[in-house]
């Protein structure tokens, strides 16, 4: 999940609670009883407890999460979609990978005095690093040193990094997010909105696909969208991949990882190098690849093991049109058991993503208690979207129905938690007309759809939501904004900030009795009324034009 702190509007839980709130408009059934914060907060209390041990794939706690999401979904009355044997699970293989590094990062760097000097970095607290390969030891050895700017070869764009530059069985140093949001510049990528291109999974991507031996991102937190402490408890972990067909894993480079600014700042200048201006350097076009006169030593010793893990998955289906699916997704994985934080090692994933999942199922019981939709409904739980959004991925390389017959995906990645809004956020924006729908049911309750606060964040690439997009299923996720009611924008902001740098990816995102789901009730509600308007109609919704997504969907409807 991207670290979205989500609220919701005191006026709107009231009109879903009178049913009545704009039901013609979005084809609302009327014996349906409306999701409520109370239910929300009893699988939120449950899912987020220390008894499913911060419900990581491969572990006890996704056994429990898995049985308990199960047996709802079995005592609602969904129908399994997996088929056979397998009841509601799609098997997801994976391999997990841990590893730590078998020492400090050691650097050799020549200065313009031409004198060698050696640096030393510490693993967790000022560097991390990790192999996504299959093998009993990876390491790097004077690995000569190469900036690359930000590491981005997009020809749409007319960029390329790597241009004119060898960097086959070097180390690659590369920044986090991309030229636009460096420089602002609308003409440049997204400007200030983060593409796909600033995402460090690209990055790592782009890197092996150049034959990179090794692959650093320099850690900044505004241009990262969140402080250091997250990338290192989310890297220190063992981490999960999926299994490709073959059964390899030797496309990724021998190292990939973090280092702090300053530790960049200070290996920049023993290199004779000044950080700021090559930084500046790289948002203009025509930047070159340097060299920096520098190389990297570091190894790595991973343990490796193959892992199944699960999607769940249930359907209502439709009673005129089965063949065509309305998908509505959540994660159900979290980081399980990590470094201590205050003495707590367990990290219970409350907002992340116990919400969504409580939401999942609750709209699905809101299904089960109205009349059937004449489209079939499928709610899936993904596995492993904190690893790298990897359950929606093998959902996506392998669907349960054809692509081309998937109207519309609608995704739950953290529910409304801090009380009454005005506001929905749009996350991403300019991409389908799911947003016409999201904006006539806005309009219809006297809300307004914003667009993200924090668009450098790049939350469109973060969440599941993503990958449906990339096969060409037009999707949509928003989730109520920061325009408090009560304590007004600024408050609501400071409030998902706050989230932000102390709770995100930390034990400290727990449950509690003070948690106000009144939003997340009015958030699942909300989908809820648009999906099932969408399931009661023949509409296809479409990508825009200019949407990255269009013509995967045109293929896959063999436009």
């Amino acid at each position: 999940m991207g670290a979205r702190l989500r609220t919701g509007t005191k006026a709107l839980f009231a009109a879903a609670l009178a049913l009545d709130v704009g039901a013609a408009a979005v084809g609302q059934a009327k014996d349906a009883a409306p999701v409520t914060p109370e239910a929300l907060s009893a699988h939120v209390k449950i899912l987020a407890s220390d008894d499913f041990q911060g419900r990581k794939p491969g572990t006890v706690g996704e056994e429990k999460t898995i049985a308990y999401i199960q047996d709802q979904f079995k005592k609602i009355g969904l129908k399994p979609a997996a088929g056979g044997a397998k009841g509601y699970l799609q098997d997801v293989p994976m391999t997990e990978i841990t590893s730590k590094a078998d020492g400090p990062m050691v650097f050799t760097a020549t200065g313009k005095d031409g004198q060698a000097k050696s640096l030393s970095y510490e693993y967790f607290s000022q560097m991390i690093v990790w192999n996504r390969q299959r093998t009993t030891h990876a390491e790097v050895k004077d690995s000569d040193l190469v900036f690359v700017g930000y590491g981005i070869t997009a020809p749409e764009f007319g960029w390329d990094d790597y241009a004119g530059v060898d960097v086959k069985g070097k180390t690659v140093v590369i920044l986090v997010n991309d030229p636009g949001f460096a420089t602002g510049d609308p003409a440049l990528f997204g400007g200030g909105a983060m593409t796909w291109y600033g995402r460090w999974p690209y990055k790592y991507e782009e890197a092996a696909r150049h034959g990179a031996a090794a692959a650093i991102i320099v850690h900044e937190t505004r241009a990262a969208g969140y402080p250091w402490g997250v990338v290192a408890n989310s890297n220190s972990v063992p981490k999960l991949t999926l299994m490709p067909a073959d059964g390899g894993l030797q496309s990724r480079s021998a190292v990939e990882g973090w280092v702090q600014l300053d530790v960049a700042k200070e290996l920049f200048a023993a290199a004779g190098l000044d950080y700021g201006t090559l930084k500046d350097s790289a948002a203009r076009r025509g930047f070159k690849a340097v060299p920096m006169n520098a190389r990297m030593s570091v190894g790595i010793t991973p343990v490796v093991r193959d892992v199944v893990s699960h999607n769940v998955v249930g359907i209502v289906p439709g009673a005129k049109r089965p063949d065509e699916v309305v998908l509505v997704g959540a994660h159900w994985d979290h980081l399980g058991v990590g470094p201590a934080v205050n003495g707590d090692t367990i990290y219970n994933g409350a907002l992340d993503n116990a919400t969504g999942i409580a939401g999942l199922i609750e709209m699905a019981k809101r299904y089960m208690h109205g009349p059937r939709p004449d489209r079939t409904l499928m709610f899936i739980a993904y596995t492993a979207e904190e690893q790298g959004l990897l359950g929606s991925e093998y959902y996506a390389q392998h669907p349960l129905y054809p692509v081309g017959k998937t109207v519309a995906g609608f995704n739950m990645d953290g529910l409304g938690v801090l009380g009454p809004v005005h506001d929905v956020v749009l996350v991403g924006g300019k991409k389908s007309d799911l947003e016409e729908r999201l904006k006539a049911w806005t309009d219809a309750h006297g809300m307004v759809v914003n667009p993200e606060p924090f668009p450098e964040r790049g939350y469109y690439y973060r969440s599941d939501h993503f990958n449906l997009a990339k096969v060409g299923i037009p999707v949509i996720d928003a989730g109520m904004g920061i325009d408090s009611v009560e304590h007004g924008a600024e408050w609501g902001k400071a409030k998902e900030e706050e989230y932000t740098r102390l709770h995100y990816h930390q034990p400290s995102d727990e449950w509690s009795p003070a948690m106000d789901l009144r939003g997340g009730a009015v958030q699942v509600n909300m989908w809820y009324d648009i999906s099932r308007d969408l399931a009661s109609s023949d509409a296809w919704p479409k990508w825009y034009d200019k949407a990255e997504f269009k013509a995967a969907r045109d293929k896959s409807q063999g436009k």
